[in-house]
């Protein structure tokens, strides 16, 4: 008759056990929750009015260093929210004037980049209707958020505004006649199903202004739904800048 000796138990049984019972004198720390780093355009959250100056630099046209705008974005109260500076060649402000290609950089108060739209080239004329208008818009820098796109019509200027996904989010109707003469001159801003949102709209700052100083100092102001998600905000930043520069770049 063989005898089967017995088994011996696992040696790692005890050790489990002790690993156990360690666990469970470890006191349970506190976990702190890291906050999150708030988007780039959150100073725009709580916006529904936006006043826009421009700055030329007449110095720079004068000594041929280029045609560069620059714009100051400010609250209703008067707070500056975002100056946005033109990039482009020394050349093409004085070839292409208002349909220049460009890059506009868009910094808050600390100087931080928190925004960049890109224009190319696009000789647009109402004969062809392949060259119409486009503004790329990235936030931040590199990071497309939507384009503003202009649409082909014979008489009132019609433009779209696209999101990443290239659905149209509004659409922005301008008036029959864009100059401004002795009244803001405004477009009207809706949404895809023509409900209206807003508008924008070039100040009528006087006479003198007009026939002098509106080359080198302009002012526009923009109104929305507060509720609109802030970077619906900055593509309606980015088309009120496009209209400057279709219409009143000089």
């Amino acid at each position: 008759m063989m005898l089967v000796a017995p088994i011996p138990s696992s040696p790692v049984q005890p050790y489990t056990d002790v690993l156990k019972e360690v666990i469970r004198t470890i006191p349970e720390t506190e976990v702190t929750a890291v906050p999150t780093q708030l988007p780039l355009l959150s100073d725009l959250s709580q916006v529904d009015r936006l006043f826009i100056t421009k700055r030329l630099k007449v110095k720079n046209v004068l000594y041929l260093r280029g045609k560069k705008n620059k714009y100051f974005v400010k609250t209703s109260d008067q707070n500056l929210v975002y100056t946005v500076e033109e990039e482009n060649s020394w050349w093409v402000g004085y070839l292409c004037y208002g349909l220049r290609p460009l890059r506009l950089r868009v910094t808050n108060p600390e100087g931080l980049e928190i925004m960049s739209m890109n224009r190319p080239f696009k000789c647009t004329a109402r004969v062809l209707p392949c060259q119409l208008q486009l503004l790329e818009v990235f936030s931040p820098p590199g990071q497309m958020i939507g384009t503003v796109e202009q649409v082909w019509t014979a008489v009132k200027p019609l433009y779209v505004i696209r999101n990443l996904d290239g659905d149209a989010v509004f659409w922005i109707k301008g008036p029959l006649m864009t100059v401004s003469c002795f009244k803001d001159v405004k477009f009207d801003i809706s949404r895809n199903n023509g409900l209206p949102v807003g508008g924008t709209c070039k100040r009528w700052k006087g006479l003198m202004h007009a026939l002098f100083f509106s080359p080198v100092a302009d002012s526009f102001g923009l109104a929305f739904e507060r509720d609109l998600s802030v970077e619906d905000k900055a593509l309606l930043l980015a088309a009120t800048l496009l209209m400057d520069y279709m219409y009143y770049d000089v």
